[in-house]
């Protein structure tokens, strides 16, 4: 098994969609004892109050605190504000905030980073507003992380959306990425095992 990129602390809050990626992290927490508090945000897309409802059932059934944000109106609806406004919500966390981002995701964001020619890690341990963001599964492959799913999980049908640069990355440009290099996930990993 993959090791943690980080110490997680006792007592945390999770930043948790009700995807499998978030599901497996919760899984894993649960699992280690650990106090957790879920924090989910509702975009307000297709399939928002769904993930909602499933994440605050989950939460109900694990006894669990669930605090839910959203974004505010006046903000345009598009991945940047979308993304200033999760970050602002995590930020009125009391606890370091856990997100369930793995070594998938790293290569997606170095890839998207280069493509605007700058090059850069996701950064495994940050503070946003006083609030200390963790990435404990960023060497985790997506497969070795859902496999510590137990919770289930609903899918956001917007991740298939090509519209959005991440989404176009996940689906188009990594497939094709892990054609020229099937070691893309272990290069990454290396990256920061340099830095």
């Amino acid at each position: 098994m993959p090791k943690l990129a980080c110490k997680i602390p006792e007592r945390v809050a999770l930043a948790c969609s009700g995807g499998a990626d978030s599901m497996s992290a919760l899984s894993f927490l649960l699992k280690g004892k650990r106090e957790v508090v879920l924090l989910h945000f509702n975009h307000g897309t297709k399939g928002s109050d769904i993930a909602e409802d499933f994440v605050l059932r989950t939460a109900e059934q694990s006894k669990l605190e669930c605090v839910v944000g959203r974004p505010e109106k006046s903000l345009p609806a598009n991945e940047a504000s979308w993304r200033e406004g999760r970050y602002k919500f995590f930020s009125e966390s009391n606890y370091p905030v856990v997100m369930a981002h793995h070594l998938n995701d790293a290569a997606e964001w170095w890839i998207f980073s280069s493509l605007r020619g700058n090059p850069s890690l996701m950064p495994i341990k940050r503070y946003h507003n006083g609030v200390e963001i963790l990435r404990p599964f960023i060497f985790f492959s997506r497969d070795k992380l859902v496999n510590h799913n137990y919770l289930g999980n609903v899918e956001d049908p917007s991740n298939k959306n090509l519209k959005h640069s991440r989404n176009r990355i996940r689906n188009k440009i990594v497939p094709e990425a892990l054609k020229v290099n099937p070691g893309l996930l272990k290069t990454v990993s290396n990256l920061y095992s340099r830095s």
